[in-house]
């Protein structure tokens, strides 16, 4: 080693702050003051440059999840709403079924009474019309019954009386005979 190399070697550590190889570790004044000089630069280009598009990045997205928290609120409340209204429409809807059904029912009913009532009166007219019918028919085969038995009594009669009656007597008898046959 030269004299020169142990010269420096054996220099204090103090001497070396001045020189470029300085401790980083070392105080000095001059490098507090160099770091808040550039801390201020470095925030105010990003104050500037930075710090107002962030912000209004920010404020931009907290007023679009406000007006989305609005929406979903509403939401809700439009949907609560709905849901309440679909429920009384359902309600109101299955008390107008049932009334309907009862009203259907019950004209139904009265539908049935009218048709009973009205083949009551259709089986009695009809009845009626039967009775007449048969009545009458009994008349014309009571009717029929005495002209033939009147016949048939005539006819035996004057197989058996033809000697004894004289011709004028026959025809009165005959006509007495047809008058009493007429008005049964």
């Amino acid at each position: 080693m030269t004299t020169e190399t142990q010269a420096v070697t054996e220099q204090p550590v103090s001497e070396h702050h001045g020189s470029e190889s300085a401790g980083v570790l070392d105080f000095s004044g001059q490098m507090v003051v160099l770091t808040w000089v550039a801390f201020a630069i470095a925030a105010t280009l990003l104050a500037k440059l930075l710090w107002k598009p962030i912000l209004a990045y920010v404020e931009a997205r907290e007023t679009e999840i406000k007006d989305a928290l609005s929406d979903a609120q509403k939401a809700r409340e439009t949907a609560a709403s709905a849901d309440a209204e679909a429920a009384k429409t359902r309600e109101a809807a299955i008390r107008d079924a049932r009334a309907f059904a009862e009203e259907q029912a019950a004209i139904t009913r009265q539908h049935i009474a009218k048709l009973e009532e009205d083949a009551r009166e259709s089986i009695a007219q009809r009845k009626k019309v039967a009775e007449e019918q048969l009545q009458t028919e009994r008349e014309a085969a009571l009717r029929r019954l005495n002209e033939s038995a009147g016949a048939e009594i005539a006819s035996a009669l004057e197989r058996m009386l033809p000697g004894m009656l004289t011709d004028k007597q026959r025809q009165q008898y005959q006509e007495t005979i047809a008058a009493d046959i007429r008005f049964n």
